[in-house]
């Protein structure tokens, strides 16, 4: 829903316009599959109307379903749009709250594969303990990506005790990674989220127009990758199709720095059109780091 402001608690504010479409893991998803590298969603799809409609779309980006179906539908977010791009939202569990630690199992993981865990997937106790027990058991020659999404004061601090230490990156935004910090340190005063993680480990800030700040190590140097100019006309799904371009980028064989600079090539393709969809293709992400002009994909 697009508002002309955030109305205070208690008020009301009419939507100029409304619209219904998939998002979240689905924008990631779909945004991997059109930078041309295999994905797949290990995420629960329901029977219900909404499920189908995003699993059919997912087989049309190319995106494989690897979890059999559950009786129910997949939740349902409410995001209210400002002017200004700033986004809230509310969201409904479904059958993605669901995950099933046999399931995830039966997945055959290969060299080289990226996992992606989001905390908003860890935000009710059963999903929490068999996502992130699963993901810190996943083997060597996986790289597992975490991001800190925006539901990570919900998400049960066992569960970042436990994925933390087996995370490859972690990836977050200024506030993500400020609430994140504030939870563990009043878990264990002191601590931070280098704190939990392998000193080889990276961190991936995103920080708005200033692009991203990558560190690859508890001790390394923080690299400022410059963010690509744009007119912002809508944040919704920006830090999704953030982190697909990244894991792209890293599955596309390149280095973390570079992975990165597509990640913000690709974020300000997002930004630069109402809705996050239709996401950037390889060509469109390749333009902007080619001629650092963003256009419009829409027109």
């Amino acid at each position: 829903m697009h508002i002309a402001y955030i109305p205070e608690r208690g008020g009301s504010v009419h939507a100029d316009a409304a619209s219904s479409r998939p998002g979240g893991g689905f924008t990631t998803l779909c945004a991997a599959a059109a930078m041309g590298v295999p994905a797949a969603a290990a995420s629960p799809l329901g029977t219900g109307p909404n499920s189908f409609q995003v699993r059919q779309q997912l087989v049309e980006a190319g995106v494989e379903v690897l979890t059999p179906e559950l009786v129910g539908d997949i939740g349902v977010v409410i995001q209210l749009i400002d002017k200004g791009g700033t986004m809230c939202s509310v969201v409904t569990a479904g059958v993605e709250s669901e995950p099933s630690r046999t399931t995830l199992d039966r997945i055959e993981l290969r060299e080289g594969d990226v996992v992606h865990v989001a905390a908003s997937d860890m935000t009710n106790a059963h999903a929490a303990v068999e996502l992130s027990e699963w993901a810190a058991a996943l083997p060597p020659f996986v790289t597992l990506v975490v991001s800190v999404s925006p539901a990570v004061v919900q998400v049960p601090v066992e569960a970042w005790e436990t994925i933390l230490p087996r995370a490859d990156v972690v990836t977050m935004n200024d506030w993500e990674a400020s609430a994140l910090a504030d939870i563990l340190d009043r878990t264990r005063c002191g601590s931070t989220i280098r704190s939990y993680m392998r000193p080889d480990a990276a961190t991936v800030r995103r920080v708005g127009n200033r692009g991203c700040e990558l560190q690859l190590g508890a001790d390394a140097p923080i690299i400022t990758i410059p963010a690509f100019e744009v007119a912002i006309a809508d944040t919704a799904g920006v830090g999704d199709t953030h982190i697909a371009e990244m894991c792209a980028g890293i599955l596309l064989g390149h280095d973390l720095e570079t992975a990165c600079l597509m990640a913000n090539a690709g974020a300000a393709l997002a930004v630069s059109h109402e809705s996050a969809l239709p996401v950037p293709t390889r060509e469109q992400v390749d333009n902007v780091l080619e001629t650092g002009v963003v256009t419009n994909i829409l027109r």
